[in-house]
């Protein structure tokens, strides 16, 4: 297992067991794709979007959402 994943493990513990459950459908939906070839995929635009994004929650301007309201949203749409 890739030191990545060992590092989420204590945070994907600790998480609800619905919301351990929905991550598990999401990850099971995944396509088999390699981190490479979806990377490949990625146009320079998305790219400079996501470093934006990254940015301005590393800064604090954008506070995020903690994932369990996330959570809660999803499940009050799609649930």
């Amino acid at each position: 297992m890739s030191e990545a994943a060992e590092k989420l493990k204590p945070v994907l513990a600790a998480l609800s067991p619905e919301d351990r459950a929905e991550l598990g459908r999401f990850l099971a939906d995944l396509p088999d794709a390699d981190a490479g070839e979806l990377a490949d995929e990625w146009d320079e635009e998305y790219v400079a979007e996501l470093n934006r994004r990254l940015a301005d929650l590393d800064s604090g301007k954008d506070p995020g959402v903690p994932a369990e309201e996330v959570f809660r949203r999803l499940r009050e749409k799609y649930g």
